[in-house]
């Protein structure tokens, strides 16, 4: 895929504010608004081209609706991501980006 590695360093900006709102899901549901210069600054322009929705069991993705370079990034950002990988451990989480860009992050 052209655009996988693209959004690293976006991820690894947001990796903070995600391991916060990890820890919360146990709670409820968090969501994390993203800014859509950011993303369509780096890559596809099309907003549906970011859409994805994955699962995480133990920190690794086992289902991944739609492997756009977005999410393939996200999981390698959490595959090298110490601090990620330690919360979601024994975690089963449900991450999604919707067409307004906002991230979405639940327990299953």
């Amino acid at each position: 895929m052209k655009d996988e590695g693209k959004y690293l360093q976006l991820w690894m900006k947001y990796s903070h504010v995600m391991r916060v709102l990890l820890k919360k899901t146990d709670d409820e549901k968090q969501k994390l608004q993203l800014f859509k210069h950011e993303i369509e600054g780096l890559g596809i322009k099309n907003a549906s081209g970011h859409v994805f929705s994955l699962e995480l069991v133990n920190g690794k993705a086992i289902k991944n609706t739609n492997t756009t370079a977005i999410s393939k990034d996200l999981v390698q950002l959490i595959d090298n991501d110490n601090a990620l990988r330690n919360i979601l451990k024994e975690r089963s989480v449900k991450v999604s980006m919707d067409k307004t860009y906002e991230l979405q992050l639940e327990k299953l």
